[in-house]
């Protein structure tokens, strides 16, 4: 089991940052609050870097701290950082989305519904005619070059222009097309991303991810779960940024270059080795007690304040073993529990209430879509829930293999029950009969219970034994808090998953 570890990275002085290369939009943004006072109105929202040296900062920015004022500030930097000027755009607006190039070229959109232009890094603005028909806040801006462009808008604005945004034609987004609905009143068919690569169109329209030709509007899908695109200009290529970070490289044609994993580069983790436990020790006294703790937390209200959560109230149960047929089994597991180190694939064996779990957990996940989908849910970042495999899900427990199993728990080792403060856990105080407790928890578990953890005079291991699953399965009666963590549902549906991912093939649409 992997123990999730967040490193923290800190910064050193900004006089040592300020004489360097590479500088992080966080080194900048506190560059400026160092030069300029900003009220609790102002929002830096987009910082583009030119070179090295010239940066440009937009968002909901102002000259003062009152309310009222103008948003038309932006701030401009040559020296990367050490000094800063306020430039002025001719508009009123918050800035949600920019484009720039290198030579200076600079584009934003906002919520003043106009294009707001500077061809010498925003130095001196022009505002370019409302892009829209019917009018709306322009959210994502994309240029090819300084004449041809794509913008996206709020309330499914589409339009692209062939002169720097004197003229626009409106286009017919996917929601236009049929291509998803919404059938209850919703905010869901914002333009969030456009770009273009030679005569290709990608799009998100609230996390719809859409392709189509340009001169001939037909927006499709891809044929694998897509949640974000990059286009590289200058390599007329295609990035496709998948499930499990998978990515696939497309040329301009959409066919297919290359596909590589994304490493993580946000948290950094790091594995900490099992302990030993001295299990002949304590089981060199015999078993003469085996108290459970279960815990669940049941919702109570709603939190007061601006921002309500969810506040939950601990629901406790306990229950004392004194079953002679119990402490024979469970010393049998301690004494056999550090071969499990690892799931072991032999060891796996799914029962008819495992399998109804399984349905249970899936037809909950298919309810939410189904909901989702009259809000406007289109899902193209997930797989489709249809899937054969996911109907049959015997045609993937019948022949796991160690391979999947492996790979399903390295990618939620990382999110144990425990992640969260309100998720159901269970403490086994084992006793002997000298009065030393050993202690077996779900605290660093993430599917089917697994991987239990076992405490004794300070030293922990943990243990990928399916037995103590079993033994507690028989242990407890149906209903009793945990009670439901003991089955093998979700880790069911997590290897189907991954065996339809490893499946997966992308195919050109065109």
């Amino acid at each position: 089991m992997k123990t999730l570890i967040l490193i923290l990275i800190i910064l050193t002085s900004f006089t040592k940052l300020f004489g360097q290369s590479g500088l992080t939009d966080d080194m900048i943004a506190n560059s400026l609050k160092s030069k300029f006072t900003l009220s609790q109105y102002d929002k830096l929202g987009n910082i583009m870097q030119f070179n090295k040296d010239t940066f440009l900062i937009s968002g909901y920015l102002a000259d003062n701290s009152t309310y009222n004022t103008p948003k038309n500030v932006v701030f401009q930097t040559f020296d990367g950082g050490k000094n800063w000027k306020k430039n002025h755009f001719k508009g009123d607006a918050w800035i949600y989305n920019t484009h720039f190039q290198e030579d200076g070229k600079v584009w934003m959109g906002g919520s003043d519904e106009y294009i707001h232009y500077s061809s010498d890094y925003g130095t001196t603005w022009a505002v370019k005619p409302k892009p829209f028909n019917p009018i709306n806040r322009v959210l994502s801006i994309y240029m090819t070059d300084s004449l041809n462009g794509i913008a996206g808008g709020l309330h499914n604005g589409l339009a692209i222009t062939n002169d720097n945004w004197q003229t626009t034609k409106q286009i017919p987004s996917p929601l236009d097309q049929n291509k998803f609905s919404i059938t209850k009143n919703s905010a869901r068919n914002r333009i969030d991303k456009v770009q273009i690569v030679d005569s290709t169109i990608l799009i998100d329209q609230n996390d719809h991810i859409y392709y189509s030709k340009l001169n001939q509007i037909d927006w499709r899908t891809f044929n694998i779960p897509t949640r974000n695109f990059c286009v590289n200009q200058s390599k007329k290529s295609i990035e496709l940024y998948s499930i499990r970070n998978k990515v696939y490289v497309l040329d301009s044609k959409l066919n297919l270059l290359e596909t590589y994993i994304q490493p993580e580069d946000i948290e950094l983790y790091e594995s900490q080795q099992n302990g030993k436990i001295d299990v002949a020790s304590f089981l060199s006294s015999n078993i003469k007690l085996t108290s459970i703790k279960a815990v669940k937390f049941d919702f109570d209200k709603m939190s007061g304040g601006c921002i309500p959560f969810a506040l939950y109230k601990e629901n406790s149960k306990g229950l004392k073993v004194k079953n002679s047929e119990s402490f024979s089994a469970l010393c049998n597991i301690l004494t056999t529990c550090e071969d499990y180190e690892k799931p072991i694939a032999q060891s796996f064996k799914f029962s008819e209430q495992d399998v109804a779990d399984y349905f249970s957990y899936y037809n909950k996940l298919k309810a939410i879509r189904q909901e989702e989908k009259v809000w406007g849910g289109d899902f193209t970042y997930l797989l489709n829930i249809d899937n054969n495999l996911f109907l049959n899900p015997n045609k993937t427990i019948d022949t796991i293999n160690q391979q999947l199993l492996d790979t399903v728990y390295k990618t939620f080792s990382l999110y144990p029950f425990s992640f969260t403060d309100n998720e159901p856990y269970i403490i086994v105080n084992v006793v002997n009969n000298k009065s030393d407790t050993l202690k077996i928890t779900s605290k660093n578990s993430s599917l089917f219970s697994l991987p239990w953890t076992i405490e004794y005079k300070g030293h922990s291991f943990e243990t990928y034994d399916t037995r103590v699953t079993e033994l507690l399965k028989s242990t407890l009666p149906k209903g009793f808090n945990y009670y439901d963590k003991l089955f093998a549902g979700e880790l069911i549906y997590r290897l189907i998953e991954q065996r339809i991912i490893n499946e997966m093939t992308y195919k050109n649409g065109y």
